[in-house]
């Protein structure tokens, strides 16, 4: 597969190029030092990537801007944040966008190859310490919200689900569009991958205590 990789520092991209190249899964490794430049190569190709690895800090970009961009063109989830930002604010984002990962370039070289490692195999990876971190500061739904959503990861209806919880269609309803805004999904399969990924439907019961 052939690797698109944003970094504007030349000792940043040689090193881990070094880490990439090793790997018989690379194929081109074409690395770009502005933002502009590397929006121009995707929307050009954008089918050519099997993996974005994206600095956040480069010429052209604010914060989480470039990455939102590469969102907005169906590309998060074969891309994986490179970077020296250490925010749990941004690592809470790109976990519930559906990103391939984020690592610390400041990480253990040991930790560092494998997590490259990882993403070059189709693995989601993230730096061990800032992945706790945006996991506790994640957003959470509520046991009620849970319950709902477990119950669609179960195939059931609005109605159904109304039926099981005792809870007016309606009710459902609100219960799904605040979930899906807590964990920023489109859709109710999205909202259950998200769900289950951070691991928010582990240990919910379907029971009616009355709690929301």
């Amino acid at each position: 597969m052939d690797v698109l990789f944003v970094e504007d520092q030349p000792i940043v991209w040689e090193a881990t190029a070094r880490i990439l190249t090793r790997s018989p899964q690379v194929g081109q490794l074409v690395v770009f030092n502005t933002a502009e430049k590397a929006l121009t190569a995707l929307r050009a190709e954008p089918d050519r990537w099997g993996l974005i690895l994206l600095d956040l800090d480069v010429p052209g970009a604010v914060g989480l801007s470039l990455a939102m961009e590469i969102h907005a063109m169906g590309l998060a989830s074969v891309t994986c944040i490179l970077t020296g930002s250490s925010r749990h604010d941004y690592m809470q984002q790109i976990l519930a966008l559906g990103f391939q990962g984020y690592i610390l370039k400041g990480s253990e070289i040991a930790e560092l190859e494998a997590n490259l490692n990882k993403v070059i195999g189709g693995q989601r990876a993230f730096s061990t310490h800032e992945a706790a971190a945006a996991t506790t500061d994640a957003a959470r739904l509520t046991r009620r919200q849970g319950q709902v959503v477990l119950l669609i990861s179960q195939g059931m209806t609005d109605k159904e689900i109304g039926r099981v919880l005792k809870l007016a269609p309606v009710t459902v309803n609100h219960f799904v569009r605040a979930a899906s805004v807590a964990l920023n999904a489109r859709s109710r399969s999205q909202l259950v991958s998200r769900a289950v990924e951070l691991g928010l439907l582990t240990g919910i019961s379907i029971e009616d205590d009355g709690n929301v």
